[in-house]
């Protein structure tokens, strides 16, 4: 699927999570919690086209789809990702599996796998760790060392990561579930270039939900001791939706 879609589609997702737990993040303690949460989603909306090449949107400022307008970080993470993360790992994966870690056809191979976007999301929560230790050295910086934040940043990136994946297993290319120890793949029947109108209509039936989930939340309609059920529910019953409206399983090919 395209940049734009896979943003979108996962920013919605975590919309409709954080949803139900409005009344316990409208405080200005949890502000950066709620901004890394959805930034740490946002770039693993990204990361696992980090193996599709230059073209690739996490490799460039420009926002997809929002009007020329650019966000720079994301090629700072984009390239530290591919450097510091993905080469290693492919190289270690090259090592221990030889040729055959390389889809034959397409470029969905260890970034668009459970195992491959795991490893990545490990390495970078230890990273941002690593830093954040560094700085923890400098005066009025001690609060970064081992800060909780890390761990919110890294569990939505790999959130994001894995939406991704899901994402993709709607359309008619699919992903290695299972990869590097089998290459066939789960699709779906939408076409991932952008032109099927399906994923905009799960965006608005999210976007729905979110917008529905908040006020219920809000005057306890769904009371306190619900909100982490319906937060962790609601998304898992959508996307079932969504996996069988996009015609999962489609048929399958081996070794692509």
């Amino acid at each position: 699927m395209k940049g734009i879609t896979h943003i979108t589609l996962t920013l919605a997702t975590m919309l409709v999570i954080l949803a139900p737990l409005t009344p316990s993040l409208l405080t200005w303690e949890s502000i950066p919690a709620v901004l890394l949460l959805l930034l740490g989603a946002f770039f693993g909306s990204l990361t696992p086209d980090i193996d599709k090449g230059k073209e690739a949107a996490i490799y460039h400022a420009e926002i997809p789809g929002a009007g020329g307008r650019k966000f720079h970080l994301t090629p700072v993470f984009g390239y530290a990702l591919y450097y510091t993360c993905y080469k290693p790992l492919q190289v270690l994966f090259r090592i221990l599996f030889g040729k055959k870690i390389y889809a034959v056809h397409g470029h969905r191979e260890l970034p668009h796998s459970p195992i491959g976007i795991v490893l990545i999301s490990v390495l970078v929560t230890a990273y941002i760790w690593l830093i954040c230790f560094v700085l923890s050295f400098v005066p009025y910086l001690n609060f970064l060392y081992n800060n909780l934040l890390i761990y919110v940043f890294g569990s939505a990136f790999l959130l994001g990561c894995f939406l991704h994946l899901l994402e993709d297993t709607c359309d008619n290319s699919g992903i290695h579930y299972f990869y590097p120890f089998s290459f066939s793949r789960l699709r779906g029947r939408i076409k991932g270039d952008g032109t099927d109108v399906q994923p905009k209509i799960f965006v608005v039936i999210l976007l729905t939900a979110a917008v529905v989930l908040i006020p219920l939340s809000m005057t306890r309609i769904i009371p306190p001791e619900f909100a982490y059920p319906t937060a962790l529910m609601v998304p898992i019953v959508l996307w079932v939706i969504f996996l069988k409206a996009s015609g999962v399983p489609a048929k399958k090919e081996i070794r692509e």
